[in-house]
Parts: structure tokens; C-alpha cells; sequence
């Protein structure tokens, strides 16, 4: 059937490794839309193009001038997505680090490894609160 259901929520993955992002994308596309961005310049033109129900965002992109929290500052920034769904999946994981993505304006934080039914059930949740 394929993603010919518009109201299927869509969740955008913002990661620069492709094997993180290929098994996220992999994962989430048994239940939702899943759209992939490798870098923050790509993210920005999707969702100015699009709305996206959860954005899931790595915080090194490998770019030291858009980083997650520049990119998400930016995100927050464009018409409708001041109260998105954003939530930090990241390889940082030291003591205060999630307290500090919190802050800075992300729903959601997630250290890497993740779990795939812990990353599932928030994006459920965030899906099924907006509804």
C-alpha cells in the first residue's frame, strides 16, 4: 500500500551516520512515515516543506556550525513547530547532559544505544497527545 495514507504521522530522522539512520528509519517505518535528513541544511528545507509529527535529532551532524541545538533553535523558529515534538537522540551522555538538552528546548532525550521500543513508545505517546 505505501505511504499513500496522508494522515500517517511522519517523523523526521535528522542523522549523519547512515547506519543509525537506516536502522532508525527502518524501525519507525513499521508503524509511521519516516523521512530522512542527513545533515541540518537538509532538515530545515523538509520541514519548511512539510509538517512533521515528531522530529528525532542527533546532535553531532558533523557540521560545528548547525549542531542540534543551533538546529533546533532554528526549527523552533519556522511557523508551526514552536511546540513540535523535538526530541534529542544523541551519543552524549554524560552527567548533566540531558538536563542541558532539556533546557535548551528539546521534549525529549534519548543516549545512544537506543532502544527501539523506548524511542517507539515516546513517539506513540507524542502522536497520540496531539490527536
Amino acid at each position: 500500500m505505501g505511504n499513500t495514507s496522508t494522515n500517517q504521522p511522519k517523523v523526521l530522522i535528522i542523522e549523519d551516520d547512515a547506519i543509525n539512520a537506516f536502522v532508525l528509519q527502518k524501525f519507525i517505518e513499521k508503524k509511521y512515515t519516516a523521512v530522512l535528513a542527513k545533515n541540518g541544511h537538509e532538515a530545515l528545507n523538509l520541514v519548511k516543506d512539510a509538517s512533521f509529527d515528531v522530529i528525532l535529532m542527533d546532535i553531532n551532524l558533523g557540521d560545528e556550525n548547525l549542531d542540534g541545538v543551533h538546529l533546533l533553535q532554528e526549527i523552533r523558529a519556522i511557523t508551526g513547530y514552536a511546540n513540535a515534538n523535538i526530541f534529542a537522540v544523541t551519543s552524549f551522555a554524560m552527567r548533566g547532559d540531558k538536563e542541558s538538552f532539556l533546557a535548551a528546548g528539546f521534549n525529549r532525550y534519548f543516549s545512544k544505544p537506543i532502544e527501539h521500543s523506548v524511542i517507539m513508545k515516546a513517539i506513540d505517546e507524542a502522536v497520540s497527545s496531539e490527536t
